[in-house]
């Protein structure tokens, strides 16, 4: 699976602005936007499996190179959980995000 931005785009029409050639351009500066941002591109992502680092970055690439940024970003607004040790991160199933973080296994 790869994070479509043609998905972003139809899913949040407002984010046409910061996309082209199918790749993000620049993160929104306006929180609001930028969180529309991260919702849909968190919607893309496989909800309720455990992913490493790599994995995350590998799905952000696809549309911006600053991963770490946007990798954060989803952590921070709560689209995505790290573990403790940041080794592990989880799209939650539930919106509350009550699920615990279970291990990536090697």
């Amino acid at each position: 699976m790869e994070l479509d931005m043609g998905r972003v785009v139809a899913t949040e029409p407002r984010l046409a602005a910061f996309v082209r050639h199918h790749r993000l351009t620049r993160i929104p500066r306006r929180p609001a936007v930028a969180q529309l941002l991260y919702g849909a591109l968190a919607a893309q992502l496989p909800a309720g499996v455990p992913m490493s680092e790599t994995t995350v970055n590998n799905y952000l690439r696809a549309v911006h190179d600053d991963v770490a940024t946007l990798r954060r970003a989803l952590v921070d607004h709560s689209h995505l959980h790290r573990s403790a040790d940041g080794r592990c991160y989880v799209r939650p199933a539930d919106p509350s995000g009550a699920e615990p973080i279970q291990p990536v296994r090697r």
